[in-house]
């Protein structure tokens, strides 16, 4: 029985490690197996003739995946949306800034000269009157009858004054009585004048041209000698008064022109001058009065006590080449933009290449009655596509249709002289828009708008959204091109 007992235990132990082994075998071992071939295969596989070439091109456009610049093993960006502005020229101004309330160079008020009921109102507030013109009609009754009398009184005076001279001749009468009768006479003709002065006061006249601007007095006042009745005022010139620093008061001289602009006419720039400088420095300020003077103003639209707002220009450069600030990269050490370039990349042969140079123009010719496409060589490089083929990449000076077909009938270099160096006809191509960072210097700064000095050309398009998304070189796609926007309303003399 023993020998028996010990033959199933070792079979059933056998049986145990086998399953066991089966288990491991199928599992941990199969795993790290596998592993390890994997790693032997990586590390040991080999690549020979055209393989090697096209490994090392494939390494190539993964090394150069995040490099976006013209240049052997180029790799294209998927295009970056961005909205672009062309560089344009203008004038750009320095200025100071001040607030103020407009004010009429000229503003009286008009009093009554003379007592009396208020008959008619010839004239309302916001009408036009010139220096003369009847405003208002007094009650004239009273004033009628006194300069009856008062010529009445002088043309008695002036009979007995003659009579007087008769009888002086005569010897009849004194030469005192003589003379007393003349200064009655000259007494009669004084009372007259006053009289007709203040028959003429029942007429209040405006003293200016200008606006009326206020009336105090309703039809059946009754009015008294120096009573305020209307306030008339000369709307143009109109006066914006401002007070300077005194640091800037050598900045600030006659004849200087400013710009104002109310805030309720934002859109509308008036023209004026500076037309005083007070001589004297306010100590409590420290400020310099400054009149600027805005005249042959049409329609009336500044008036007095608007508040303003008034550039006075203290230095400006005209015909200067504009950016808007917000195409700066901000995060740039120096002042930078990236610039859009549209370009044509034809791909020839290493044969062709020969004899052209970077900054040779280009003639690019399509089907006859197509208006060539011109531009000039910034790149000539290998392609990654193939070391028989190398790349001619042109700066095309106007915008490129996307209507164009992808052969050129004909292509003509010509050197800085203007002399032809190459044709080629028949050639592909392909068309790039890419953006190029690009170092820039600056000079005035105005509002939205600064002026460049150095690094851009006019038309130029310079990147305003997006800048943050692209890098140097990287393929662009343009879905907005601001325009220019119209030009401001200007008012006054230029």
């Amino acid at each position: 029985m023993k020998p028996n007992f010990f033959i199933r235990i070792g079979f059933i132990c056998v049986c145990v490690v086998a399953v066991a082994f089966l288990v491991l075998e199928l599992t941990v071992w199969k795993g790290a197996s596998d592993a390890y071939l994997k790693n032997s295969k990586k590390d040991t596989k080999i690549y020979y003739g055209s393989q090697v070439n096209n490994l090392q091109r494939k390494g190539r456009n993964i090394e150069n995946k995040h490099k976006a610049y013209p240049g052997n093993y180029r790799k294209d960006y998927e295009a970056v949306p961005v909205e672009t502005i062309r560089v344009k020229r203008g004038n750009i101004e320095i200025f100071l800034i001040n607030n103020c309330t407009l004010e009429p160079e000229k503003q009286v008020d008009v009093v009554a000269k003379t007592s009396g009921i208020v008959l008619n109102i010839l004239v309302e507030e916001g009408d036009y009157v010139k220096s003369g013109m009847p405003l208002v009609k007094l009650d004239d009754n009273e004033a009628l009858l006194a300069l009856k009398e008062a010529k009445l009184k002088k043309e008695n005076a002036e009979r007995v004054y003659k009579s007087a001279s008769d009888n002086f001749k005569e010897n009849i009468i004194s030469k005192e009585e003589f003379d007393e009768k003349g200064f009655q006479l000259e007494i009669t003709t004084v009372e007259l004048e006053r009289k007709q002065l203040e028959y003429g006061y029942t007429t209040i006249e405006s003293p200016i041209d200008g606006v009326v601007v206020e009336r105090n007095i309703e039809e059946g006042y009754n009015i008294e000698n120096d009573q305020m009745v209307f306030k008339i005022a000369n709307f143009d010139p109109i006066l914006a008064r401002i007070y300077i620093p005194e640091k800037d008061i050598n900045k600030v001289v006659e004849g200087q022109m400013a710009r104002v602009v109310s805030e309720f006419l934002s859109d509308i720039e008036f023209m004026g001058k500076v037309k005083m400088v007070s001589p004297v420095v306010d100590p409590e300020s420290g400020t310099v009065k400054v009149t600027i003077e805005m005249d042959g103003l049409s329609g009336g639209a500044l008036r007095p006590g608007m508040f303003a707002s008034v550039f006075t220009i203290v230095d400006q450069h005209q015909d200067a080449l504009l950016i808007p600030k917000k195409a700066l990269i901000l995060e740039a050490e120096a002042d930078e933009v990236f610039v859009v370039k549209d370009l044509v990349v034809l791909s020839v042969n290493p044969d062709v290449i020969k004899g052209l140079t970077l900054g040779d123009s280009a003639i690019c010719e399509q089907k006859r009655g197509s208006l060539p496409l011109r531009g000039y060589i910034v790149d000539i490089s290998g392609s990654h596509e193939g070391e028989s083929i190398f790349n001619i990449t042109i700066e095309a000076t106007e915008t490129l249709n996307g209507n164009m077909s992808k052969e050129f009938e004909k292509v003509s270099f010509y050197n800085n002289h203007d002399v032809l160096i190459l044709e080629i006809k028949n050639v592909g191509f392909d068309m790039e828009t890419r953006a190029f960072k690009t170092k820039i210097t600056l000079g005035f700064k105005e509002g939205n708008y600064v002026e460049v000095l150095t690094g851009l050309r006019e038309g130029d398009r310079v990147i305003t959204v997006g800048q943050d998304d692209v890098g140097h070189g990287a393929d662009v796609a343009i879905i907005n091109e601001e325009t220019e926007d119209g030009e401001t309303a200007v008012l006054g003399p230029s």
